[in-house]
């Protein structure tokens, strides 16, 4: 008798899936194992193959979220001129701003129960350090760009949790001067005359 069984990663995925379903649905406080493996269609031994706890499949559920965010960074990077420097910062603007619902939801569930226990967001602290070196290489324009990096955030995070009143012709206005703020943050500096005396 053949069984057919998914490639690791196809039922690694499908874990994630039900968990992110589950997640929006009852909250990540909710988020029990075996609803997961119930979910997902798969034994409960499976699901422990690939996540032995349930702190495990919440890490792997953010650090997923943050990879796609990132891929989202990339596609916009891949899209701007490669010798312009606001690159970097425009393809941040646009790959974490570009509305994605659904995506927000899991966020927000998995930041909230991150509160709980901190150490889920190492992966995120690593990436986020990361970006930040990347940021350093702009040299005498990193100082705005951190600025223009931590406005993008705040806004995501405030869409996240539900509290920015911003109308989407607001928010449009917004993403708007950030993009304009990261060409000026990256254009060249015309020194200043000294004063005469």
């Amino acid at each position: 008798m053949l069984v057919h069984t998914s490639p690791p990663g196809a039922a690694r995925e499908r874990i994630l899936d039900a968990a992110e379903k589950l997640v929006v649905r009852d909250g990540a406080g909710h988020l029990t194992l075996d609803a997961v493996a119930q979910t997902a269609g798969v034994s409960k031994g499976g699901l422990l193959y690939h996540f032995p706890t349930k702190d495990a499949l919440l890490a792997g559920m953010i650090d997923r979220h943050v990879g796609l965010l990132e891929a989202r960074c990339a596609v916009e990077r891949a899209g701007l001129p490669p010798a312009c420097e606001s690159s970097e910062i425009k393809a941040w603007i646009v790959g974490v701003l570009e509305a994605q619902p659904e995506r927000e939801e899991v966020g927000a569930a998995l930041f909230a129960a991150a509160a709980n226990n901190p150490a889920l967001l190492d992966g995120v602290r690593r990436r986020y350090a990361e970006h930040v070196q990347r940021l350093e290489a702009l040299g005498d324009s990193f100082g705005r760009a951190a600025v223009i990096l931590l406005a993008v955030d705040g806004l995501m995070l405030g869409e996240a949790w539900r509290i920015t009143p911003f109308t989407p012709g607001q928010r449009a206005r917004i993403v708007a001067e950030l993009l304009c703020l990261a060409d000026e943050a990256c254009a060249p500096r015309i020194p200043s005359e000294e004063p005469r005396s």
